[in-house]
């Protein structure tokens, strides 16, 4: 383990703003500068998390990024912006587009345009088929995958915070309600905790697959062949759960708050927590390691399959980080826990 002075961070964060909001950081360069630093104070900084290279996308125009995915049909990224609070109506929430060299396509492609197509705080999203499917706090709303234009919504009874979305490879929608209302900031649990399967056609809830205080606020999730992942804010949890609603707790960190979740190539998964400032990865041999640390208000993290890279959002300093996933990144070298 080695420690590095906040002030080292300062200072490469101060360099690095001074040519563009687009800053290229190949953290591993600066294993050279260790050796040569005093290190009295700060941050400890895992190893591994300096063997990776990250484009960061700063200074734009986010507004609270929740949330990105990558369309590889437009080859872009959408990041969902919630521009207020998490729970507030307010119509001011907006989804970019950013291209994969980090370059801003589209600072705001979908916004409101009216009463009858509106986005207050948009969070989770997922592409099916031609459409994308964004959860706005008690709405699904459905747009047109390449021109943004909405094309359907809906509210669903007795929900809180829809906060998670993903699609399943059989065409259904599974959500999360994280059971979170939010005022001035701080959360407050309102019981209604769950993990809904929609059907796409009509966002019908089909199944009910958990629900009650016991899921602990579940927020981002993540559906594939290896089953349905969610991570809880409130109890530090990874679950599985399998389409008949059958629980698997797969990793329990009960002093942090995560947020995200995404698959991987290799068959493993990363999530976020936002308690402690990072990002964790699971290899596909089921370790775990530290990927990043020091990076604050990690949100709902994305993946880009086809550069296998991570994509994270980093909500309070309006910044998306993109995060090279290199096939030979020695996760050896990172901390396991």
């Amino acid at each position: 383990m080695v420690r590095l002075p906040k002030s080292f961070w300062n200072a490469m964060r101060k360099l690095l703003s001074l040519n563009s909001p687009l800053r290229l950081l190949t953290l591993s360069m600066a294993l050279a500068v260790v050796g040569l630093t005093a290190c009295e104070e700060g941050e400890e900084i895992d190893l591994g998390a300096l063997a990776v290279e990250v484009i960061e996308v700063a200074d734009v125009g986010f507004e609270s990024p929740r949330a990105v995915i990558h369309d590889p049909v437009a080859d872009v990224y959408l990041v969902s912006n919630i521009s207020g609070e998490p729970t507030e109506d307010n119509d001011a929430g907006f989804i970019s587009r950013i291209t994969p060299d980090g370059e801003v396509e589209e600072l705001v492609w979908i916004q409101t345009v009216g009463p009858q197509s509106r986005l207050n705080a948009p969070k989770g999203m997922a592409i099916a088929g031609d459409f994308l499917f964004v959860v706005d706090i008690q709405c699904i709303r459905m747009y047109d995958r390449e021109s943004g234009v909405m094309d359907e919504q809906r509210c669903l009874d007795d929900v809180t915070d829809l906060t998670g979305l993903d699609a399943g490879p059989e065409g259904s929608l599974f959500v999360t309600d994280s059971g979170l209302t939010y005022a001035n900031g701080a959360p407050t649990r309102t019981g209604t905790d769950a993990v809904y399967r929609l059907a796409v056609e009509d966002f019908s809830r089909g199944a009910t697959l958990a629900s009650g205080e016991e899921l602990g606020n579940p927020m981002g999730i993540a559906v594939g062949s290896r089953g349905i992942f969610t991570v809880t804010r409130s109890t530090g949890e990874v679950i599985r759960l399998t389409p008949e609603g059958d629980r698997t707790d797969l990793l329990s960190q009960p002093d942090r708050q995560f947020e995200g979740v995404a698959f991987l190539a290799d068959g493993g998964f990363a999530y976020s927590s936002s308690s402690d400032s990072a990002i964790y990865l699971v290899d596909g041999t089921g370790q775990l390691h530290t990927l990043l640390e020091d990076v604050d208000s990690p949100g709902d993290i994305g993946f880009d399959e086809t550069r296998n890279r991570l994509l994270v959002p980093l909500t309070n300093e309006n910044r998306l980080l993109i995060i090279d996933l290199h096939d030979d990144l020695d996760l050896d070298m990172a901390m396991a826990r």
